[in-house]
């Protein structure tokens, strides 16, 4: 059994295509209920994603409103209210499990976060694999990508599971691999980062 998030066992994301909509969005969810927002703000596409997370109603009644307000311009919404635990600190920490047992990579690829977030919530609930990174928007023009690690036939059933809950909400450019034996070049690409390159600040 999992348990709660200390965030509140409810987690719901939009992916709203105007920045003046996501905003007003935004206003209107933490006006409605008390939500703890866990991240708000564009990304390369010039789209606009929110992320927060509570208490399974109040969570509801703000997403409910937020998708009223966005209108014609929301792409795309979740509410997972029992969130797998270890989906909101890959997202907000960056938090990555590795290394971890098994040989076998399995790679998911949605247009739309929040369908790729619900895909990723059925696979790490129904099966015994790792979620070893997860990726929202930013450097993916506006797509999320996941990456999930455990014995074959274990991340065979998970992306089974994370196709047949996407392909329930947007599935759009959904894309999927499975990696088996994975080479040293694909564990040491996993062990840093996927992305090609890593950003330097002075």
């Amino acid at each position: 059994m999992v348990s709660a998030s200390p965030l509140g066992p409810a987690l719901a994301m939009l992916d709203i295509a105007e920045v003046p909509q996501g905003l007003l969005a935004l206003d209107v969810l933490q006006k409605e209920a008390e939500v703890q927002l866990l991240n708000a703000g564009t990304v390369h596409s010039g789209r606009f994603f929110i992320l927060f997370a509570g208490e399974v109603e109040p969570v509801e009644r703000s997403l409910e409103r937020a998708r009223e307000s966005a209108g014609r311009a929301l792409c795309d919404s979740v509410l997972l209210p029992r969130a797998e635990e270890r989906i909101a600190p890959a997202i907000s920490q960056g938090a990555r499990r590795w290394p971890a047992p098994g040989d076998t990579l399995g790679v998911l690829q949605n247009a739309t976060p929040p369908t790729l977030l619900a895909a990723v919530d059925a696979a790490l609930k129904g099966a015994l694999v790792d979620l070893v990174e997860l990726r929202i928007g930013d450097g993916l023009n506006g797509k999320a990508i996941a990456s999930l690690w455990g014995e074959t036939h274990d991340v065979e059933a998970a992306l089974e599971l994370a196709e047949l809950r996407a392909h329930r909400g947007n599935a759009r450019d959904w894309s999927q691999a499975v990696i088996r034996r994975a080479d040293e070049s694909v564990l040491a690409t996993l062990g840093s980062s996927t992305r090609f390159f890593t950003e330097w600040r002075g």
